[in-house]
């Protein structure tokens, strides 16, 4: 019979003698941000504002924060900048939340010095994505995985991002891997398979999502660990999580319809609105995005984000 988990064994109940020892100031559920990458009208990535963002977001009470990612243009960014701005993160944050560096790569080898790298910077846990060619080979997939956790002891993320990586595939993975930590769930219908791992992990496996937390409310109902959506309301997300596990559930659902908002105005524009967002919460100089020059956005939908953030305003947590 698979063995369940109450919020609290999650949070306290030790994964292996390699997860001992972490410090209990830092979450593992919750609020986990997938910042954006601040550019220059250049192109350059914009050091001050990347550091902003992570100073920012550790002020809003996040309880994580994850770079570089997907949605943070990672494929754009060359090893040097990864190299280079993954301590500036851990800098920005200064230890006032997680911190997980992304580490995945072209191959076993890349990632596997990420990850050397990101223990070697203070970052708290690692977070991984497929291998970029986007391979769904099992064995490929396990020994890329395997690899990664071989070189540090810091607990570890992975996103889906292949066909390949279904929940029975990492929940196999997971017998294997004691660093393996968080699942972030992106394929099929993701509050299903939230229940699936709550339902069926053997260990205190935690699932989060993503979809820009357009599901949080009903995920966190199903005991989903957290979710890694955008940065531009982060305070609000974290706002939303904080009040439905203090128990004010109505007050959680009330300020989260507020959000499903700009969640439904991200799925139109893409991640140039939370770019805007963070230009008018005065954390970026710029919207730049380095894989494309084009602004999605148009006089309507900026009336829209106009009305949003005059409603959200009242409940941000930083000014």
């Amino acid at each position: 019979m698979p063995q369940t988990f109450s919020r609290r064994t999650i949070l306290t109940a030790p994964l292996a003698s390699t997860l001992q020892g972490q410090s209990p100031r830092h979450a593992w559920e919750g609020i986990f941000v997938i910042m954006q990458t601040p550019f220059l009208q250049s192109l350059e990535v914009d050091e001050e504002s990347l550091r902003r963002e992570a100073d920012f977001l550790a002020r809003g009470r996040v309880h994580g924060i994850v770079w570089p990612a997907g949605a943070g243009e990672t494929a754009s960014l060359w090893h040097a900048e990864r190299l280079k701005y993954s301590e500036a993160v851990v800098k920005g944050a200064k230890g006032r939340t997680t911190v997980l560096i992304g580490v995945h790569g072209a191959n076993k080898f890349e990632a596997m010095e990420y990850a050397k790298h990101a223990e070697k910077i203070g970052a708290d846990g690692l977070h991984a994505l497929g291998p970029s060619d986007g391979t769904s080979d099992p064995d490929i997939l396990a020994d890329y995985f395997t690899a990664i956790a071989s070189v540090s002891k810091l607990p570890l993320s992975i996103q889906v991002s292949t066909p390949g990586m279904t929940t029975d595939f990492l929940l196999r993975l997971a017998d294997q891997l004691p660093t393996l930590r968080i699942l972030k769930l992106e394929a099929g219908n993701v509050p299903h398979e939230v229940t699936k791992v709550v339902q069926e992990r053997k260990r205190a496996l935690i699932p989060s999502t993503g979809g820009g937390a357009m599901n949080l409310m009903n995920e966190m109902e199903r005991g989903s660990g957290g979710t890694m959506a955008g940065a531009g309301f982060a305070d609000i997300q974290a706002e939303i999580w904080d009040l439905f596990h203090a128990g004010k559930k109505s007050e959680a659902q009330s300020l989260f319809m507020k959000f499903l908002l700009a969640a439904v105005l991200e799925r139109r524009t893409g991640y140039v609105l939370q770019k805007e967002i963070l230009r008018r919460r005065g954390i970026f100089k710029t919207i730049t995005m380095r894989t494309t020059r084009r602004f999605s956005m148009d006089a309507a939908d900026l009336k829209e984000l106009d009305q949003i953030i005059e409603m959200l305003k009242p409940h941000y947590r930083v000014a």
